[in-house]
């Protein structure tokens, strides 16, 4: 697959690109379109969601189902209804973690007060088999470990249901619509909405984001507006902008096509409700101070009405999903990987990336533990696997780091 590196090494997805999905596009007029002055309620989506759930195990009919928790607001709003319609399914929850404990503590309790089993897929090292995963998903990506629970998913079940979606649609990422309003200004052109909008996104891209590039690659910025400009530069109030292009976004061209192709890969059908047309149509009507109290920096309102309506409890309102501690994962493993792998980088001698730059970011993140400049080497490790796998053909998805 043909991508523009510039774009995924500043967005962390190439906008670009054609990707196959069940997910649709949207556009700042279907929202317009939509807001009528009225919206629905929560138990209106309840409702939806639950002849959603219905019509996909009647289609099934599955003898057990996989669930992927983690102590969010969405994989708890699946398990609940889930729960709720099917006293007496068989229900495989499974969570990825990097360690014994940490968010898989909790999301173990969850699962065990809906009757569940529960499964935690530790990842001792999530960069051992990046050359095989990115043979599947055909990107510089190396952030691919929900691999490892879909793959643990297909023990159990063909189906694997998951909270997709509950993020972009009804306003999940509180802590850059926060940053976004502080920085916004009515008077502000689409240009610097746009900036606004990247700064918020600041783990993506690293101050001296123009020096990455080698010779052979031409970067400025101006390209890199121009591809978010049909977000900004339109009449709609700010955080629908924001949610606009979030959607729009990393959950398009990187989270829904990557799950695919493993679902693809494992022979596994992922079912993800709240990404249903139905569900993607009501939250377009839905007004953002309904899905996001910005005094009490809240976010998904509509979904946590429905789970306390389904008296569930534990669910986390910090934004951890299934991450990790990336100054951890340099100090136990990435530091080593990245460092012997990138000694005599194919993209350094075909001028795709600087070595100057390599070289000042390995120093950067020794002198001060910048969690941006480690992510950028992850970055540049994967594009390294993925350059000479799919461009220069030098090695092959057998070989482990």
């Amino acid at each position: 697959m043909l991508i523009d590196i510039r774009n995924t090494l500043t967005l962390r997805y190439d906008p670009t690109i054609e990707v196959t999905s069940s997910v649709p596009k949207l556009a700042s007029e279907q929202i317009k379109i939509k807001r009528n002055g009225t919206y629905p309620s929560s138990k209106q989506i309840e409702m939806e969601l639950r002849n959603i759930i219905n019509t996909a195990i009647s289609r099934h009919n599955p003898k057990a189902i996989s669930l992927a928790l983690s102590t969010g607001v969405d994989s708890n709003l699946m398990l609940s209804l889930l729960r709720d319609e099917y006293p007496n399914l068989d229900i495989k929850c499974i969570s990825v973690s990097f360690d014994e404990a940490g968010e898989a503590v909790y999301a173990k309790k969850i699962a065990e007060r809906k009757d569940t089993d529960f499964y935690n897929v530790i990842v001792d090292n999530p960069l051992k088999d990046l050359p095989f995963l990115i043979s599947i998903v055909k990107e510089p990506r190396w952030n691919l470990y929900q691999y490892y629970f879909i793959e643990k998913s297909k023990k159990f079940s063909d189906l694997l249901f998951t909270g997709d979606g509950g993020d972009e649609l009804f306003g999940g990422y509180t802590f850059r619509y926060a940053k976004f309003l502080s920085l916004f200004n009515e008077n502000d052109d689409w240009k610097q909405r746009t900036i606004h909008y990247l700064e918020c996104h600041e783990r993506d891209w690293v101050p001296d984001q123009e020096k990455i590039f080698g010779e052979s690659i031409e970067f400025d910025w101006s390209s890199i507006y121009s591809l978010l400009r049909v977000y900004f530069d339109n009449d709609l109030g700010p955080l629908d902008q924001v949610f606009l292009a979030d959607y729009n976004g990393k959950l398009i061209y990187d989270f829904v096509p990557t799950n695919d192709k493993f679902f693809n890969y494992l022979g596994i059908t992922g079912i993800s409700p709240i990404l249903d047309s139905k569900i993607i149509e009501m939250s377009l009507r839905i007004p953002p101070s309904v899905k996001f109290n910005e005094e009490s920096n809240m976010g998904k309102i509509p979904l946590r009405e429905i789970l306390s309506r389904l008296d569930s409890k534990n669910i986390s309102d910090a934004k951890i999903g299934f991450g990790m501690d990336l100054k951890t994962l340099w100090a136990s493993s990435a530091k080593e990987i990245v460092i012997s792998t990138l000694s005599n980088a194919s993209i350094f001698r075909d001028k795709i990336i600087s070595s100057d730059f390599y070289d000042r970011s390995i120093k950067r993140i020794e002198e001060t533990g910048d969690v941006r400049y480690i992510s950028k080497m992850l970055q540049l490790l994967s594009l390294e696997i993925w350059y000479k796998m799919f461009i220069t053909f030098e090695s092959s998805p057998k070989s482990s780091l």
